[in-house]
This record gives C-alpha cells, sequence and structure tokens, in this order.
C-alpha cells in the first residue's frame, strides 16, 4: 500500500564511475533496462532492494512520495562530482490501473534497484543503494566492485538467453473478422455521436525464445530516437518494447511531452500532413493534452502545425508541448491530468474507455500504459507502444488504431502490420 513518503530517507547508496567495458542489456539479465539513443542514455536496473506498489488509488500518493522526497543518503559523500543518477524508482502503470495486472506485474510498481549502471553524454557511471538503515558504506562497495566485475565478465561472454527453452507450438488467428466487427463497432458508435474517437486494439502471439538483449540492441539500432525499454516481471515474463511517444519529461517545473497521432506508410510521410481524417485525430490529442495542463501548469506551448515524426517503419504526425508546473505540481498531478490521452484511448475520454473495456476484448495490462522512472524533482515516462509481453517462449505483440469518422477496418488493419514490424524484426534471428 502506497503511503507518503515526504521527508523520509528511503534509500543508502554511492555512485562511482564505471569502466568501459561494463555490459548494459547483457547479461546478467536486468530488473529494467531504458534506452535513448538519439541523446545518449542507457541504464540497466539490476537486483531490487526495495518496491512500491498501489492501485488506481494509491496511484498520487505513490507518485507524489517519489516525487518529493529526497529519499537517499549518499554515504561516498561526492555525489557533487558525479551525475546524480536517473531515478532512481523503475516502473510502470498500467492503461487502467483499476484492473488487475498481468501474472507476474502490478498495476503500478515502482522498485529501486540494487545497482544501477548508466551511460550519459559518454561517461559510464555505477550506483549501488540499500534501504536506509540497513547497510554501510563498505557493504555497498563490495556489492557495487563485484557487480562491476560481474558486468565486465558478461560483457566477454556475450548474452545469456534467459533460462528459455524450445517454445511450444504456436497457434496463429489471423483475427481479422473480430478485427472487422471492433472497428464496426466503434464506427457505429462515432456516427451516433457517442464517440468523436477511440483507439482500438488487438495482439498477436508469436513463438519467441529472445535472447533480450540481442533484441534489445536491434530496437535501439532501428528506432533511435525511440525509448527503448526492458521490464522483468516476478514470474519469468518479460514486458518490452521501443516505444516512439514520451508522456513526459519533467524536470523541477519544467514539463515536456507531446501528442502522436496520425500514422502512414514512411512513402507517404509528406501526404499525411493534408490527409484531414489525420489531421483531425491529431489535433484532438493535441487540444486534449493543452487543455488538461492548463489546470496544472502555465505558460502551456504548442507550435500551430504538426511535424512529421519519421521512423523506419511508420511515419507520424508529431506536436512537441511544453509548459511551466505551477507550485506543488508535480509528476502526480502530470499523470492524473493525462493519462491515458486520446492517442490511446479516445474521444471524449471516460466514453472511450468505457467502449474498450466493454467490446475490445484483450488485457491491455501494461500495454498502452506508462514505463519509466521517478526520483526528487523529476521523472520521465513514456506510453508503453509498439511492444510486447514474452513468457513461456511467446510474445504477444499488442498493436492499435486511431478510428475516426473516415476510417475503415481494412486501412487501420494495415497500419497495425506497419506498426507490428518494430517488434516482429527485432525478433526474428534473437532465438
Amino acid at each position: 500500500m502506497a503511503r507518503d513518503t515526504a521527508a523520509v530517507p528511503l534509500l543508502a547508496g554511492i555512485c562511482a564511475d564505471a569502466p568501459a567495458s561494463s555490459a548494459f542489456a547483457t547479461s546478467p539479465a536486468p530488473r529494467f533496462y531504458w534506452s535513448h539513443p538519439e541523446r545518449g542514455l542507457r541504464l540497466a536496473a539490476h537486483g531490487e532492494v526495495t518496491r512500491r506498489e498501489a492501485s488506481a488509488t494509491g496511484l498520487g500518493s505513490l507518485l507524489t512520495g517519489l516525487w518529493r522526497s529526497d529519499g537517499i543518503v549518499w554515504l561516498d559523500g561526492a555525489t557533487d562530482a558525479r551525475p546524480r543518477p536517473p531515478g532512481p524508482w523503475f516502473g510502470a502503470i498500467a492503461f487502467d490501473p483499476t484492473r488487475p495486472a498481468w501474472p507476474g506485474f502490478a498495476p503500478v510498481r515502482f522498485a529501486a534497484p540494487a545497482v544501477l549502471v548508466w551511460e550519459n553524454g559518454g561517461g559510464r557511471h555505477i550506483a549501488a543503494f540499500a534501504p536506509h538503515g540497513e547497510t554501510t558504506r563498505s557493504e555497498l562497495w563490495s556489492r557495487l566492485d563485484a557487480k562491476r566485475r560481474e558486468l565486465d565478465a558478461s560483457a566477454q561472454t556475450g548474452d545469456a538467453d534467459d533460462g528459455h527453452q524450445e517454445p511450444p507450438p504456436a497457434t496463429f488467428r489471423d483475427g481479422r473478422a473480430r478485427w472487422e466487427d471492433l472497428v464496426g463497432l466503434a464506427l457505429e458508435r462515432i456516427h451516433a455521436g457517442e464517440l468523436a474517437k477511440v483507439v482500438v486494439a488487438r495482439s498477436i502471439d508469436v513463438p519467441a525464445v529472445p535472447r533480450t538483449g540481442v533484441v534489445l540492441e536491434r530496437l535501439e539500432r532501428a528506432y533511435p530516437s525511440c525509448r527503448t525499454f526492458l521490464l522483468r516481471g516476478d514470474r519469468d515474463a518479460v514486458f518490452l518494447g521501443a516505444t516512439p511517444e514520451n508522456f513526459c519529461s519533467v524536470e523541477g517545473s519544467q514539463l515536456r511531452t507531446e501528442a502522436l497521432a496520425g500514422s502512414a506508410r514512411p512513402t507517404e510521410a509528406e501526404a499525411l500532413l493534408h490527409r484531414a481524417k489525420d489531421r483531425r485525430e491529431h489535433e484532438w490529442v493535441v487540444d486534449h493534452i493543452v487543455s488538461a495542463l492548463r489546470e496544472i501548469a502555465d505558460e502551456v506551448r504548442a507550435p500551430p502545425s504538426p511535424s512529421i515524426r519519421l521512423l523506419a517503419n511508420v511515419a507520424h504526425l508529431a506536436t512537441p508541448i511544453s509548459a511551466r508546473l505551477r507550485h506543488g505540481a508535480g509528476v502526480a498531478e502530470v499523470v492524473a491530468a493525462l493519462h491515458p490521452t486520446p492517442a490511446v484511448g479516445g474521444v471524449p475520454a471516460t466514453a472511450a474507455v468505457q467502449f474498450l473495456e466493454r467490446h475490445e476484448r484483450i488485457h491491455r495490462g501494461l500495454y498502452a500504459g506508462l514505463v519509466g522512472f521517478v526520483g526528487p524533482g523529476r521523472a520521465e515516462l513514456a506510453v508503453a507502444l509498439r511492444c510486447a509481453l514474452v513468457s513461456r517462449g511467446i510474445a504477444r505483440l499488442f498493436l492499435g488504431a486511431g478510428i475516426v469518422e473516415g476510417s475503415s477496418a481494412e486501412s487501420e488493419w494495415v497500419e497495425t502490420q506497419l506498426k507490428a514490424r518494430a517488434l516482429l524484426d527485432a525478433l526474428e534471428g534473437s532465438a
């Protein structure tokens, strides 16, 4: 159960420089992995010393506690000489935190690692953590040194196979008929005036015995502007992906977010700027974010027209949005105001989510939720898209498309196929 951790020392920590050969995505497998190659950020959180979990009712107080608390007693006394570690709380928030999570996961969970290795701007660093009052400086240094030796050894031997065996035979279901029914029902609700937009999703299962380090490296190379992530559950399952959508980056009172809606093939990128359907879908997302932020922030800024975000397999309409949070507002207020955005839910928001609960018939879990890290006075959370839940030799890919007036089941099916390529290409050959 979440509690207010403001002004309570939660962790003891030490920091040091990491040797250049330290591994990131390779084994030993991290509990949490994150990279944004475009800005030179990579991190791997190993082990877990404490965690915070909540349901929807405790989400705000949990985030507020992690945001407001200084939280860490630094035992090395030299943090001013080194970059402050990202986080140190890493985790995820489900699309709908009121519903039960996938096995091994939680609707809301953030954990502090035993050891964090990160790279930012070319320098590599390592930090060790323990619950405050349960360790000494020498014990933390001993653990940090042991982890550095382990990481160096794994960099020499390569990635392990995560212990998975050969996958069981998979039954592939096209799902085309169910998709057509779902899109048709959504269009009926739109024509009746109950909805303006709803983002429907489907899932596909493919055999997978992935070396997760290989998958992550493939995603990073193919999508350097995306945030590649991995979150390990408690039952030998991993949730991973490469999402193009930043939900929020917050540093003190400064907030950056974006609207990302409207998609096409890369060859149709320029035409996307002039498609009425896609522009309308995109403008709803921009209007929702700007309007919601004005309740908690000042100086909300967004350019008048979107630009093109061009990825290897798909093009999107994108609008960057920035704001200055009002005094007392933090990541909890941002999540309450914006999640889920119309980019993954719909318009009106409540009616769209209710439609999905009744008719979508897939368990979204963390898909279209939020994944990232939170720390004292700062946070970085991304919308969990282009992602898969990998468990027992099967990768379940989640694929969504926004339905508005003018949509067709055929065109939206093609869009989801385009989005699937990101993970299918990364999984191929990684077994």
